[in-house]
């Protein structure tokens, strides 16, 4: 059950991050939970790894668990 709901998390925030840029499936999205290294952090932080057609990367960390990361977490990110 765990593993299921990580999966739903996962796939809202590709599909939020999808929507925020407006490229649909023009983009690879890769979303995965990590430990987080900044000492300010307290917990697991979600990675975030976008990619496009031109294989131009762009990666961002959410000091958030995946869970957690929400609409204005993604709006202000990116």
């Amino acid at each position: 059950m765990q593993a299921a709901k990580a999966m739903w998390h996962r796939q809202r925030i590709k599909r939020l991050v999808r929507e925020y840029l407006g490229s649909g499936a023009a983009c690879l999205v890769s979303v995965r939970e990590t430990i987080c290294t900044d000492p300010g952090c307290t917990g697991p932080a979600t990675e975030v790894r976008v990619m496009n057609l031109s294989f131009c990367e762009t990666r961002f960390t959410i000091h958030k668990p995946i869970s957690s990361v929400s609409n204005s977490d993604i709006f202000e990110i990116l």
